[in-house]
């Protein structure tokens, strides 16, 4: 029960991040495309390191947050340009966290960023509406692939035991979080705001 209440707090904070970053852009006008772009993509970055500082410990090293959600989310919907801003700074602080679990770490993020652009392009491709079942048809896709990586790049043979103890509340909270948080960001997108595009 206590891992769900801590994952339940990695979620609100996502949220309320989210919440303050959506008022940021829709509330502060930019000089030009390129203050935006940098602006919005440190902003992704410094609200993925506020995650990661608060993290989940699951065994000595190795521990979780919500960073690919948010940085999934962002990927679908988001400049490209501000996600890769925001997922070099989040891949390089989660590197300086260091730990057991620092690869499997980084590849949760460049996983995230992936997914969220194969979903974003398959969107465009075949032009199909992002209707909400959708929405939790990718976030449930997304927990099943970072479960994969988890169990993939944790070393020492603890991947196993980590997945056992991540896996319900991974499946059970981070996808209806996730489709709150895409929903919202769907919302900007189709009010034509700058950075959502």
């Amino acid at each position: 029960m206590d891992i769900y209440l801590d994952f339940a707090f990695s979620a609100l904070l996502l949220l309320a991040l989210v919440s303050v970053y959506e008022f940021t852009t829709t509330s502060i006008k930019f000089r030009n495309t390129f203050v935006e772009v940098s602006v919005c993509g440190v902003a992704i970055g410094l609200m993925t390191v506020v995650i990661l500082s608060n993290p989940v410990h699951v065994s000595d090293g190795v521990f979780f947050d919500a960073r690919w959600v948010l940085l999934s989310c962002c990927a679908l919907f988001l400049n490209w340009r501000i996600v890769i801003i925001g997922g070099i700074v989040a891949a390089s602080y989660r590197f300086f966290q260091g730990g057991a679990g620092a690869v499997a770490g980084v590849m949760t993020i460049i996983t995230a960023v992936s997914v969220g652009y194969f979903w974003r392009y398959m969107l465009v491709r075949f032009n199909q509406d992002f209707k909400w079942y959708l929405h939790y048809i990718f976030a449930f896709t997304l927990e099943l692939i970072i479960i994969g990586v988890i169990y993939t790049f944790i070393p020492e043979g603890k991947g196993l035991m980590v997945v056992k103890v991540i896996t319900q509340p991974l499946l059970t909270l981070f996808p209806v979080v996730s489709t709150v948080l895409t929903l919202l960001f769907q919302h900007h997108w189709n009010k034509g705001i700058e950075a959502f595009s």
